[in-house]
């Protein structure tokens, strides 16, 4: 399976989800072509926490996985647009088990086996909470030698040590914590390299992306921002999205 089969997927996929979750732009793609390629054993089984705006459980169980996906599904940014029936019927029309529950809640063990799960997986999730117990809970379903993979907002990427220097903030903006009750909780490489450890995770690996940078530098041209993208993931530490990537 190479990354033209995987975008084609991706695409067909989209074009199937709520028009607000529809893109083409390619760093967007190349973000699920990557979560795609953490995720996937082939006839294997994986959850996805707070997954549910991705067409990436969609890909994986197109690939034969046996996916669930665990979200709250109450994204007020999102249902302005559309339901979130809509778009759990999208899912499970792709084969996807759809679990709508608050992540502090979830518990894998009251479905699957010891040891059962070959993927564990959450993307620009677990920093809106502490996930010490789901992730503890999670890691009882997880086969050895099955893989955790998450990835979290860098609390000292290259911008955000540039906005403390002009003197400005280098967390949320005022208007997101006080009055849209938004809370992040930023990591470290160090951050994730301690959670490994905690976990017992075994060839462990930080590797670096700069999603955002697409997102909040808008006005500046796409070439240059892929080469500054390309040039930071040389220090994982400097990027904006910072993956921790682990055995059991």
């Amino acid at each position: 399976m190479n990354d033209s089969e995987i975008e084609s997927l991706i695409y067909e996929v989209r074009q199937k989800l709520p028009k607000a979750l529809q893109t083409d732009i390619p760093e967007y793609i190349e973000k699920d072509i990557l979560h795609v390629r953490l995720a996937y054993v082939p006839n294997g089984r994986v959850i996805d926490l707070g997954g549910g705006y991705s067409p990436t459980s969609a890909v994986l169980a197109k690939l034969g996985m046996e996916v669930t996906v665990v979200d709250t599904f109450a994204s007020t940014k999102f249902y302005e647009q559309f339901s979130s029936e809509e778009l759990c019927d999208i899912l499970q029309g792709f084969g996807v088990k759809v679990v709508k529950q608050d992540l502090l809640q979830y518990d894998p063990a009251a479905v699957f086996a010891p040891e059962s799960v070959d993927r564990v997986v959450s993307h620009d999730t677990l920093y809106f909470f502490n996930p010490r117990i789901l992730l503890e809970r999670c890691m009882t379903v997880l086969k050895k030698e099955g893989m955790l993979a998450v990835n979290v907002n860098s609390a000292v990427s290259l911008l955000r040590r540039i906005r403390v220097l002009m003197g400005r903030t280098n967390i949320d903006l005022f208007d997101s914590y006080f009055f849209d009750n938004i809370h992040k909780r930023y990591w470290t490489k160090g951050d994730l390299l301690r959670l490994a450890d905690f976990l017992h995770l075994r060839e462990v690996e930080v590797i670096g992306r700069n999603w955002s940078l697409y997102q909040s530098r808008k006005g500046i041209p796409r070439p240059l921002l892929r080469t500054a993208d390309r040039v930071l993931r040389c220090k994982p530490s400097l990027c904006n999205d910072i993956y921790l990537i682990g055995k059991k």
